[in-house]
């Protein structure tokens, strides 16, 4: 975990020469609320909006309770020269970033288009604030001339109708490169979310799973199991549960063999938990399989071709010779590399996973991505 900022050029040069580095979580900001999405809206919507609110989060509006005890989970070193928020300014995030860590390749997640598509704004406003979201930072942003910059693009999960009309109307865009779905209280392996998946799988993008800062805080969002958390910490810990629930439902489903070339990136809910939820999942098919007969390979076989987990939060053991065996029980090609930048402990690539052989990390720092995201 990194909190501040830039290692030297000298380290870089020494852990990371000659290494695509690809950030598959990287999430800008817009700020001002709604207003400067207005001119990417029809005007009947930019009504509505100012006569009910003009408000929108500039990141994670999540209640006091739950809220970064330093007051922002976005690091503060990130604000932008001008004193905006941290992840607003594209200049300043190239030179923040991209130069200043030699990032070949970064996926932009907006967590606000996250929020406003799950359980912030109504199933219909979803989907044009959604839409507003994605153009702006296909059309604002200079993803045209960075080529470095790619876009996640948000679909609401409130309406997955209107989520695949989305893929169908930017989804071939080659700033494109994959499906950002914000969850909802309604698991992966669900029919509900059909729609969504085969657009994807038609445009030949994954589905990026990553936490939006409703879960737990707001009715309808993906809830921890057991209870309420207390505090922030308790919150930021459990939220691995979400991404073991959603899993689960994928191998049990049979969207693996309904959709045969669609791939899932999980996003920020670590992945320790995915070596020993594995040997249950395998272990309980095959003691179970003919409840679930559409499941017809053993679900590890699904995984391994198909779904993919971000480095970061990193868990780091005392030893760190522990955190290498447990990568090599999941298997390295399972793991795409991300900052989390701008947030407060994001994992810089010069220095994360030290103690892998170089093949090893040059596999996890950019060639697993490029075998998952178009690009």
């Amino acid at each position: 975990m990194n909190i501040e900022a830039p290692q030297s050029k000298a380290m870089r040069a020494a852990s990371d020469a000659g290494t695509t580095i690809v950030d598959c979580d990287v999430h800008p900001v817009v700020p001002g609320g709604l207003v400067p999405l207005y001119p990417l809206m029809p005007k009947a919507w930019v009504e509505r909006f100012r006569m009910k609110t003009e408000r929108a989060p500039n990141i994670l509006p999540l209640t006091f309770r739950f809220e970064h005890p330093s007051g922002s989970a976005a690091r503060h070193d990130a604000a932008t020269p001008s004193g905006g928020p941290a992840g607003s300014d594209p200049e300043y995030m190239r030179k923040d970033l991209l130069d200043a860590h030699d990032i070949s390749l970064a996926v932009l997640t907006s967590l606000q288009a996250g929020q406003m598509g799950t359980v912030i704004s109504g199933p219909d406003e979803s989907a044009v604030i959604c839409a507003a979201y994605n153009d702006h930072f296909l059309d604002v942003w200079p993803l045209k001339t960075e080529k470095r910059l790619r876009l996640a693009m948000t679909v609401t999960a409130q309406d997955p109708q209107a989520a695949a009309a989305e893929i169908r109307r930017i989804g071939k865009r080659p700033e494109v490169c994959a499906v950002y779905l914000p969850l909802i209280n309604i698991l992966m392996g669900n029919r509900y979310y059909e729609p969504i998946y085969k657009e994807a799988a038609n445009h030949g993008l994954p589905i990026l799973l990553h936490v939006t800062g409703t879960d737990s805080v707001h009715y309808g969002a993906p809830n921890q199991a057991g209870g309420f958390p207390e505090n922030y910490p308790e919150r930021y810990v459990s939220l691995a549960q979400i991404g073991e629930a959603n899993l689960t439902s994928l191998c049990f489903s049979g969207v693996f063999e309904k959709f045969p070339t669609l791939k899932f990136l999980f996003v920020e809910y670590s992945f320790a938990w995915a070596v020993p939820l594995m040997w249950r999942i395998n272990r309980t098919w095959e003691s179970l399989r003919y409840d679930v007969p559409w499941v017809k390979r053993p679900p590890r076989e699904y995984v391994s071709e198909r779904v993919r987990f971000s480095t970061q939060p990193l868990d780091e053991p005392d030893n760190p010779e522990h955190l290498k065996q447990l990568i090599n029980m999941l298997g390295p090609e399972h793991l795409v590399f991300t900052t989390d930048y701008p947030h407060w402990d994001n994992d810089f690539p010069a220095m994360s996973l030290l103690m892998l052989d170089k093949a090893v990390r040059r596999q996890i720092l950019g060639e697993n991505a490029l075998k998952v995201l178009r690009t």
